[in-house]
């Protein structure tokens, strides 16, 4: 099985709905799956260190009092919390997030399951629990060989420009599949479900999908069968 999903590191959503995918894939002890993550920069231009709180941020992105945007953090933290996660919303430090990207591409080219998905929890819990900056290549460098990668490989690239077009050409394909917010997710390039559904629900989609794939498998065997294979 295939699962493809566009997020980035400081969107709270797509945290909660990535631990709660990995929840459901455990629940059916799915064996076979291949995580195929893509970049996803809510802000481009966000500034490489902090230069304001969530509450801040929150209130002027959806132009709302501060009172009602630190009662929204306060349910998504909520959220979050009962799932397990650490997180810590309202004192997160907002900066760019291309790097942590271009780190995760590097952890993809290992094409080892482990240390991608490892990474990308060490990002997350950085942003969320931590409070750490992630534009800072001081916290990257760290993260990347606690998630298994060469320290050598995660210098050059963060000491240059590599994975930046890979990284663009993930937010083109979002752009041209219309996907406008995240965690955006299709499972096996055809099935399309947008934001962090319920622990429950991703259950019963994966369950789909194993059902449809048993079936096909079926299918295959019996032309095969039928044509003397």
């Amino acid at each position: 099985m295939k699962i493809s999903y566009w997020s980035d590191y400081n969107c709270p959503y797509c945290y909660i709905g990535i631990s709660r995918l990995n929840k459901a894939i455990k629940t059916l002890n799915l064996k076979d799956v291949k995580i195929d993550i893509h970049s996803f920069e809510l802000d481009p231009n966000a500034p490489q260190t902090s230069q304001s709180t969530t509450l801040e941020r929150y209130s002027e992105k959806y132009n709302i009092t501060k009172e009602d945007a630190q009662k929204e953090i306060e349910k998504i933290t909520q959220w979050a919390n009962d799932d397990g996660l650490d997180m810590k919303y309202t004192t997160a430090r907002f900066t760019n997030t291309r790097d942590a990207h271009r780190l995760t591409k590097l952890a993809i080219e290992s094409n080892d399951q482990k240390i991608i998905k490892k990474l990308i929890d060490l990002l997350f819990e950085a942003y969320f629990s931590k409070n750490l900056e992630l534009a800072d290549k001081t916290v990257l460098l760290e993260i990347g060989i606690k998630a298994g990668l060469d320290e050598e490989k995660i210098t050059t690239v963060l000491n240059s420009d590599k994975f930046n077009k890979e990284v663009e050409l993930d937010e083109q394909v979002a752009l041209g599949t219309g996907i406008k917010g995240v965690p955006y997710f299709i499972f096996n390039n055809k099935h399309a479900i947008p934001g962090a559904l319920p622990t429950s629900e991703f259950v019963n989609v994966l369950k789909k999908i194993k059902f449809e794939e048993e079936i096909a498998k079926e299918y295959e065997a019996q032309q095969c069968n039928s044509n003397s294979c």
